[in-house]
C-alpha cells in the first residue's frame, strides 16, 4: 500500500471539505464523497473519522447509517468562517 504524504492527506480532508460546503445543508454518504474523490469507501470513511474528531464534520444519525453509510455534513462553525471570509 501506497503512503501518502501529510500534505496529500491534508489536502483530500480540504477537498472532502469542499465537497460537503457545496450543499451543506444537505448530508452526504461516505461512499459519494469517495467517488467525487477518486478513492476507497474505507479510506475515506478514515479521513472523515479524523475530521470529526476535530470538529470539522458531524455524523449525521438515523435511517441508513450503518457502518459505510454514515452519512456526513460540515460543521456549522465552519459553515459560519467560511462565509466570514466570503463577505
Amino acid at each position: 500500500m501506497v503512503k501518502l504524504s501529510e500534505e496529500t492527506i491534508r489536502l483530500l480532508k480540504q477537498d472532502i471539505l469542499s465537497i460537503l460546503y457545496e450543499d451543506f445543508k444537505k448530508s452526504r454518504f461516505t461512499k459519494d464523497i469517495a467517488r467525487e474523490l477518486r478513492r476507497d469507501k474505507e479510506f475515506t470513511l478514515k479521513l472523515l473519522v479524523e475530521m470529526r474528531e476535530l470538529g470539522w464534520v458531524n455524523e449525521v444519525l438515523g435511517r441508513g447509517a450503518l457502518g459505510n453509510r454514515k452519512r456526513w455534513k460540515i460543521s456549522e462553525e465552519l459553515v459560519e468562517v467560511w462565509r466570514k471570509k466570503e463577505d
